[in-house]
């Protein structure tokens, strides 16, 4: 099998996004009034949310529905929390992945493809809890929509509407807990484009610490580097781990900041790893010398770019790689096809 690091990493990264338990809260805008339900405000709302995975453990099954084309590809899975930083996703259907594995212990992520008897390893893909400290105030409009059952718990539904994008993020946000129960994607153009709901949820007082520790089987390949439990890096320090200049603007289109960064390694391949977050959502972007890598491989072309950039979908995100300056660049996030070439416009105009 053909060593791309850089892709195998990706594997990685789009199947353990879903599987954040709450996301910080994004800033609110300055001009918005919060809105009071029974006595208890929008902020309050949000910062329950953001709390609730360093105060809550739960165990339930969730199911996971992204649009492809003019269909619905549904995925059930198992989903585990204990505070405060750990996940545990066990893939159940369809067949094609049943028996994936991914596991965030607030550090690494670990995630095993039962079919390739592999696991890759990665950064954490939870968003630090101090990220909204970092990033601009004026970033979504949030108002409440009212309030929900679902799976006979009450939730506050919750509209969150980005200043410079185009898809809204609906979140139903446990009244007691602040666990979201339900979150959905919209874009104006295709309308729901993605989904994330609860079917069965058990909150519990404290779930083994075993459970959230990869047990792999015999003679299963590991490729990535166990990364020490330390920040992420800055551009210039990440520069120096790799060995190659690392282009890394602190902010991208879409209102991501980044965040940080940190090296990735798969034999004599080194890349970068970079961290960019809009407070609810990640956007992971990865470096590596285009001359130690082969041809970009599978997608469809992408006009504009340079003459190998290709686009795929993996699971609910989408992946362009571009190649410019001697870099090979794999963009990855939950983005349309338009926004993610915004991004990469940007980075082209860039210098490290």
């Amino acid at each position: 099998m053909t060593r791309r690091p850089v892709a195998v990493l990706v594997l990685c990264l789009a199947a353990a996004l879903p599987a954040a338990a709450g996301p910080p809260p994004p800033m609110l805008s300055p001009e918005v009034r919060p809105a009071v339900l029974g006595g208890v405000t929008v902020h309050e709302v949000m910062r329950h949310a953001a709390l609730s995975p360093q105060i809550v453990d739960y165990e339930g099954t969730k199911i996971l529905s992204v649009l492809r084309g003019s269909l619905m590809e549904t995925i059930t899975v198992n989903e585990a929390h204990k505070r405060p930083g750990r996940t545990r996703l066990e893939f159940l259907s369809p067949d094609g992945v049943a028996g994936r594995l991914i596991i965030d212990d607030g550090v690494r992520t670990w995630h095993y493809e039962p079919r390739l008897n592999m696991a890759f390893i990665g950064p954490t893909m939870a968003v630090p809890s101090d990220a909204p400290a970092r990033l601009p105030a004026d970033r979504y409009r949030v108002r409440v929509l009212g309030t929900e059952q679902v799976i006979g718990r009450p939730t506050v539904v919750l509209s969150l509407w980005p200043h410079r994008g185009r898809r809204e993020r609906r979140m139903w946000i446990d009244r007691f807990t602040g666990v979201p129960l339900r979150s959905e994607e919209r874009d104006p153009d295709e309308g729901l484009i993605a989904t994330a709901y609860f079917t069965r949820i058990s909150f519990v007082l404290n779930l083994p610490t075993a459970l959230f520790q990869p047990r792999l089987p015999a003679g299963a390949r590991v490729i990535g580097q166990e990364l020490p439990p330390s920040a992420l890096l800055a551009p210039a320090a990440l520069s120096e781990q790799v060995g190659f200049p690392v282009i890394a603007p602190a902010g991208l289109p879409g209102g991501f900041a980044l965040l940080g960064g940190a090296p990735i390694r798969d034999g004599p391949v080194t890349a970068a790893h970079l961290h960019y977050s809009d407070g609810v959502r990640i956007l992971a972007l990865f470096l590596a010398p285009a001359s130690r890598l082969g041809p970009s491989g599978r997608g469809d072309p992408v006009v504009g770019l340079s003459a190998d950039a290709r686009t795929m979908v993996v699971g609910a995100m989408r992946l362009l790689v571009w190649q410019s300056g001697g870099t090979r660049f794999t963009l990855v996030g939950p983005l349309s096809l338009a926004e993610l070439t915004g991004v990469a416009s940007a980075l082209r105009q860039a210098r490290p």
